[in-house]
């Protein structure tokens, strides 16, 4: 007889997210985990054993990103309690800071390739885990604009990224070229 198997924490976290009843979205038929984070410092208990922390883990909602809080609590007999909850109310469009013109799935698309990148990158100089899109600024308008109601399908822009890289900020370029088959990127790091 097989048994069935438990579902890993992301699992149960990505079903959470498709419970209207627990403020998910079950519309939604593509979502990911995106990130995760560690929050504040971890908690020993007084022998060391029993442990206290909360991480931030942000689910990619069909190109929205929406934070939950996942809380970690293990006793001395070392039973591990997790309780998740959402941090805030889903936004309406994409979480990134700062003043992008990219519509919510080019910026879960540049998200994801900018930490590939970014890791990529940084392998040499530590192990440094997390990456966290802090900023966007617009350097470089919308150019060469042709507009399609208001979606633009053509035309290019370039836009600064500030990613946390462990909480040290570092910039990156990100070139956009859009056209009415689709938007391309290039990131290059700004030194």
């Amino acid at each position: 007889m097989e048994s069935e198997r438990t579902p890993t924490l992301p699992e149960l976290l990505l079903k959470l997210d498709a419970s209207e009843k627990s403020g998910g979205d079950p519309s939604c038929h593509n979502r990911s985990l995106s990130t995760t984070q560690v929050l504040g410092a971890v908690e020993q208990g007084r022998q060391g054993v029993s442990t206290r922390w909360t991480e931030r883990w942000t689910v990619d909602r069909c190109g929205v990103l929406v934070p939950y809080l996942v809380k970690f609590a293990r006793a001395e007999d070392g039973d591990l309690d997790v309780t998740m909850q959402l941090e805030s109310p889903a936004p309406n469009t994409a979480a990134l800071p700062g003043s992008t013109i990219a519509d919510p799935v080019l910026q879960r698309d540049a998200v994801g390739f900018l930490a590939l990148r970014d890791f990529s990158a940084s392998v040499a100089e530590g192990t440094c885990n997390s990456r966290q899109v802090i900023d966007t600024q617009l350097i470089q308008p919308l150019e060469g604009a042709v507009l399609e109601g208001n979606r633009p399908v053509g035309g290019k822009w370039v836009e600064r990224w500030t990613l946390a890289r462990c909480g040290v900020p570092v910039r990156y370029l990100v070139r956009f070229t859009t056209t009415p088959k689709g938007t391309t990127f290039t990131v290059e790091h700004e030194p």
